[in-house]
């Protein structure tokens, strides 16, 4: 009798696990400490499926590494070329740099941006994914 009572009971499904984040593949660096880019065309970045983060500033290469957990993010040391470059290059550079040293959460708005945010929730880094 105790089997047929526990027949109609129903256990409930476990609530869906929300939608990975994906920021892997190539990202343009739209803006970086909240200020845009001066020169977009080469500033990107780079999230392997590995872990390994590379990109470039406008004026030098950059490698390093990451690991995203749900919507926490932590970028590992990052290294660069030691090109020189002009005042503004290198300050654009500079701000990239902190801002991926700040950042500690990412997500993917809904209009396709990629947002990179400090741990005060203030915005970093906002990127377009490339075709």
């Amino acid at each position: 009798m105790a089997l047929g009572m526990l027949g109609g009971c129903a256990v409930p499904a476990p609530a869906p696990a929300p939608p990975a984040l994906v920021v892997d593949g190539l990202w343009r660096v739209d803006q970086a400490q909240q200020e845009p880019l001066l020169d977009r065309s080469q500033a990107r970045l780079d999230f392997g499926q590995g872990g390994a983060l590379t990109g470039h500033t406008s004026c030098n290469t950059l490698s390093g590494s990451y690991v995203l957990e749900g919507d926490r993010l932590r970028v590992g040391p990052v290294v660069t070329t030691r090109r020189a470059c002009g005042p503004l290059a290198m300050e654009q550079e500079d701000r990239i740099l902190t801002a991926l040293e700040n950042a500690r959460t990412a997500r993917v708005r809904p209009d396709g941006l990629l947002e990179l945010r400090d741990g005060a929730g203030r915005g970093v880094l906002r990127g377009t994914r490339f075709p």
